[in-house]
Formats: structure tokens, sequence, C-alpha cells
């Protein structure tokens, strides 16, 4: 990447729309940050568009974002369409202090495919050996495919489409489309029911985690009023208990954002297809 200048930005003025990782590592993005406290400078600029999309730094941004810095140097780099920037982000992984993982790699290629690149092409945008790029590619699409066909699906027994309809505009077989709705109705109230037990199953999870807290809490401050710990020590402990439910609650809005990115982009290749 061509670096045209460094300047700096205000840290929100940086966008985060597009996703080469899999996940956000919330351990690194919080290990950064307590450099960052502790002083340290990280050694490399966050690097963005002409338009302010972040390229590479995206950790380097929450750490920041947690030590609530207003302004960061960021190096402008020469880089004018959404396909390239994908393929940069993804390659300024590599060999970096975070490699991509495999699941990164399936992540970035299925940003690609929905950009209507060839194996050919995204081998060489994300620079791999031609056969690893055919294998990758091969199995992303084979899960895009059956993505498409539970969308189908949906658009029969939930969004007032025929089959023919529903078949046209999500790019499936008629036939295999009936084939899949044959078992709809069965695996629909199973899928109700798993959401409903993960929905219990969370709570029941959180339930534990806050009463181990006010456990734990309950037991300090008894041992605080006998004078077998100190201020500090129990500061340390709510610092700490602190610390883990901010690293949770990061990690969930990432999540939430990864989400509402998909869906809006579902949802506008859904509506641009019935408008066609």
């Amino acid at each position: 990447m061509r670096v045209l200048k460094t300047i700096v930005v205000p840290l929100h003025d940086l966008q985060r729309n597009l996703f080469v990782r899999k996940e956000l590592d919330t351990e690194r993005a919080w290990f950064l940050s307590e450099l960052i406290e502790s002083g340290v400078k990280m050694h490399d600029n966050i690097k963005a568009t002409r338009d302010l999309v972040i390229v590479d730094g995206r950790h380097r941004w929450e750490a920041y974002d947690l030590n609530k810095v207003i302004e960061v140097e960021v190096d402008i780099v020469d880089i004018v369409d959404e396909v390239t920037l994908i393929a940069e982000a993804y390659k300024a992984n590599i060999g970096g202090s975070k490699p991509p993982t495999a699941e990164d790699t399936n992540h970035t290629i299925e940003l690609l495919i929905e950009r209507k690149q060839s194996i050919k092409a995204i081998g060489e945008l994300m620079a791999l050996p031609s056969s690893m790029a055919r294998k990758y590619v091969t199995e992303v699409k084979s899960r895009l495919n059956r993505a498409k066909m539970m969308a189908a699906v949906n658009a029969v027994t939930h969004g007032g489409l025929n089959v023919a309809q529903a078949a046209t505009q999500y790019e499936v077989e008629a036939e295999k489309l009936k084939e899949a709705l044959s078992g709809t109705r069965k695996k629909h109230k199973e899928s109700e029911h798993g959401v409903d037990e993960l929905h219990r199953g969370l709570t029941r999870q959180y339930k534990s985690i806050s009463s181990t807290n006010a456990a734990t809490l309950r037991k300090l401050l008894e041992q605080y009023e006998d004078g077998d710990v100190t201020p500090e020590q129990v500061q340390e402990i709510i610092k700490h208990i602190e610390s883990l439910q901010k690293k949770t609650s990061r990690a969930l809005a990432d999540w939430k954002q990864r989400f509402q990115a998909k869906y809006k982009e579902n949802k506008g290749e859904a509506g641009a297809e019935a408008a066609a």
C-alpha cells in the first residue's frame, strides 16, 4: 500500500464498516489498550482510505477508544475501490503480529465472492496460490449456496413468495427448493425450540455469573470488615470484575455491528432483486 500522507484525525471519524477478520480479538484489543495506558506508543499508524475507512488497524482503533483517545495519526493510503480495500486489508494482516486465521480467510473470500470476483481474481487479490484459492472459494461458495437455499425457503414460508419467485430471487434450483421445503415445518419447530433453549441457557449463565460475583464481593466485604484484606485489594477485585464486564460488552457491540452490517447488506440485495 502506498502511503499518500499522514494526518491527524478524530478517532471516531474513522469508519469500520468492512471486516476482514471473522471476529474481533477482544483480548488483543485489551492488551494493546493496556500498553497505550502505560504510555507505550503504537509502532504503526492506523492506515485508512481517503474516505477514512480503516484498511489496517482495527484492533488499534479499539485500544485507542478504550483509552478515550480523541485524535490519532493516520496514514492515508492510495485505495480507490471496495474490492482493493478488502484485499489490502487482508494482506496487511499477513505476516503481522496477528496473522489471519482460516476463518478470517474464508470471511474475506466471502466478501469478494459477494462482489462478483472470480477464483483467479480472488487468488491474485489475496496473494494466495491458485490451488489454495480454488479450495477456499469452493468451500465458501458451498456454504453461501446453503445460505441462499435457506433464505429462499424462508421467503416461501414467511415472505409471501411462491417457489418459482423465491428460486429466481435467490438464484437456486426450483426442484431443490421444493425438496428443502418438504421438511420445513418440522425443522422450523425444532429451530424455534433451539432458540428458546439458547435463550434460557444464556439467562442461566448470566444469573450464575451474577450470583458468583455477588457471593465473591459479599465475602470480600466481610473479609475487609474483619481486617483480613486491605481496601486496595477490594478495589483491585472490583476493578477486575469491571474489566471483565467491559470486555464482554465490547465483544457484544462488535458482534452486533457485524450482524447489522450483514443484515443491511442482505436486505439491500433482496430489495434490489425484487425491484428488478
